[in-house]
């Protein structure tokens, strides 16, 4: 009997537990995860907190990132935000790539690099970098005869 009542409340404990991460998972938006990613990748930068809210909106709108894998970001939360990965098993891999593939097309689209690279300076964003758009490279200088 105790038996049975332990399993019983084992699988309720799992039940909620499952419902509150699917709770969670239905209250996050993309742009929450990337803007988390933006945050905890460049904590070291003082950021304009409108131009990267502006900037996940946008890059979620461009679908170029699965939803499921940005939502699960923004419900994992605290667990996401202050763990480091350190190891280099496929999870982290992919956790990095993708850290990486949204922090890059942030600082291409913003002030970062017109600007010299100085971290001293507020980030601001500008336009959402498009690598077919001409004149969008911020490392292009106009050539002088």
């Amino acid at each position: 009997m105790v038996k049975r009542r332990g399993v019983l409340l084992g699988l309720a404990a799992l039940g909620g537990l499952a419902g509150i991460a699917a709770w969670r998972l239905a209250r996050v938006t993309p742009e929450q995860a990337i803007a988390m990613v933006i945050h905890k990748r460049l904590a070291y930068l003082r950021l304009d907190a409108a131009g990267v809210q502006r900037f996940a909106r946008e890059l979620a709108a461009r679908k170029e990132i699965a939803n499921y894998k940005l939502r699960t970001v923004a419900a994992a939360g605290r667990l996401y935000s202050d763990i480091a990965y350190p190891g280099h098993d496929a999870v982290s891999n992919a956790i990095r790539a993708g850290e990486e593939r949204i922090v890059t097309v942030y600082l291409l689209s913003s002030d970062f690099f017109l600007m010299g690279a100085d971290e001293t300076r507020v980030v601001h964003y500008l336009d959402l970098y498009d690598a077919m758009r001409a004149c969008s490279n911020p490392f292009a200088r106009s050539v002088t005869a």
